[in-house]
């Protein structure tokens, strides 16, 4: 509750918090003028002084202590309500006291307020450093180029959504005339995910040289692994296939992740489903695999949830239907042209709307 308080109260304009902190002082003027004179009131004084100052600045601050002065003033020299056993001297002087203790309050609390904000910044600009570091160690795990692949022209590229990113894609040759085609996706943003992301990269490049029963195998090879290694909560989507060069086959597994979508030259659309849980969700998993063949001209596309749930600022959806419209007009171009064609129209679809989420995309088109 109050930090939803503070957010709001940071979210309004100047002159509104001003008159805040002012009307709190004339309301508490008002209860000390008609209370009994044994009663002091100048702790309370401290609230809106004490509110004017963090939430507008220093000078509101003095404002408030100034507007507070001149009602002691006003009721212990000019109105009727003077203490009548108290000599002058002594009413200026307690009024003297008072005043100076606000001020002494206003610059003591501006004071911490600056030293509090140093700090933020700099550890602001310490997080901003790591994840730049984080941004550049995580750049140099994508691939630095396309793969050469005979009868399959290959491009992949990720839009991290927070410098960092959850999504991962790779493309890892095998025995010969034989390429993996990898695209992941890590539950949750930032630091956390693309940590588990750089340790499921780690664990699909040891395990690839020693898995020879086919994707499935490694899928859940890499499930038992992932699972020990982390919390339940946290857990990847993943896509793996195998392409052939020699019979032009595509062999693939698909851990939870969103159905990629394969353009035949007819003009017909597949989807490769998935075919078992996500990695780490659950011990030990059998996954399926399945195999399809490629001809000249066919397109797969393999994507994230941050491509088809981008969100425009009334909060509508990209969705698979308008993926599914920019494939089909622009299914000749390459591979390379494609991807950023379709990370175009997400971009213009959320029309100023933040990023709300890693944009990850593999394109791989039979020629």
């Amino acid at each position: 509750m109050v930090p939803r308080l503070v957010a709001f109260l940071r979210r309004q304009p100047r002159w509104i918090l001003i008159a805040i902190g002012l009307l709190w002082v004339a309301a508490l003027a008002a209860l000390d003028y008609v209370a009994p004179l044994e009663l002091s009131f100048l702790t309370f004084y401290v609230a809106p002084v004490l509110f004017l100052v963090w939430f507008v600045g220093p000078a509101a601050g003095f404002l408030g202590a100034a507007v507070c002065a001149a009602f002691w003033v006003w009721e212990d020299v000019l109105s009727a309500h003077a203490h009548p056993m108290l000599k002058l001297q002594v009413t200026d002087w307690n009024l003297a006291i008072r005043a100076m203790f606000l001020a002494l309050f206003v610059w003591v609390v501006a004071e911490l307020k600056r030293a509090l904000e140093r700090e933020r910044h700099l550890a602001q600009e310490r997080l901003e450093h790591d994840v730049q570091i984080a941004e550049e160690v995580q750049t140099r795990l994508f691939p630095r180029r396309d793969p050469e692949i005979r009868g399959l022209d290959c491009h992949g590229l990720c839009r991290p959504a927070r410098g960092v990113a959850g999504d991962y894609y790779d493309f890892l040759p095998l025995e010969p005339g034989r390429t993996g085609i990898a695209v992941g996706d890590v539950a949750g943003k930032g630091l956390p995910a693309a940590l588990l992301m750089a340790s499921l990269q780690g664990s699909l490049r040891s395990l690839v040289t020693l898995s020879k029963n086919g994707p499935a195998s490694l899928a859940a090879d890499l499930n038992t692994q992932l699972h020990s290694l982390t919390e339940s909560n946290r857990f990847a989507t993943f896509f793996w296939a195998v392409f052939d060069e020699q019979p032009r086959s595509l062999t693939w597994v698909n851990a939870g992740h969103n159905a990629p979508m394969l353009l035949r030259m007819s003009g017909a659309v597949e989807r490769l489903g998935p075919s078992g849980p996500p990695l780490g969700a659950i011990p030990r998993v059998a996954y399926r695999q399945a195999t399809t063949t490629l001809s000249t001209g066919d397109v797969l596309v393999i994507f994230t949830d941050g491509v088809t749930e981008a969100v425009d600022v009334s909060d509508q959806e990209f969705g698979e239907g308008r993926l599914e419209q920019i494939l089909r007009s622009n299914g000749t171009e390459t591979a390379g042209a494609l991807c950023d064609r379709i990370v175009s129209a997400v971009r213009a679809f959320e029309a100023g709307a933040p990023q709300n989420d890693d944009i990850t995309l593999v394109v791989a088109r039979a020629r």
